[in-house]
């Protein structure tokens, strides 16, 4: 399982050199979890997403963690 699996993220050749990112945006899953314990407002004001996205994109990594490769 990659990060692809989960329906907020997305890969596009010649974005961000092809690693995963939140649709629509420029950030990288795991810049959010870098960041996690700054809590989820801050992530969403910090990174000009919302904060529903920001929820849904921890809570599929806290299903999976076991299984997702943090790559920062």
């Amino acid at each position: 399982m990659d990060w692809t699996d989960c329906p907020l993220i997305e890969r596009v050749p010649g974005k961000l050199g092809g690693a995963p990112v939140i649709r629509h945006s420029r950030v990288r899953p795991g810049d959010l979890l870098i960041n996690r314990e700054e809590g989820e407002e801050w992530l969403a004001d910090a990174y000009q997403l919302p904060l529903d996205t920001v929820r849904q994109v921890l809570a599929f990594y806290d299903r999976h963690e076991e299984q997702l490769a943090l790559v920062v």
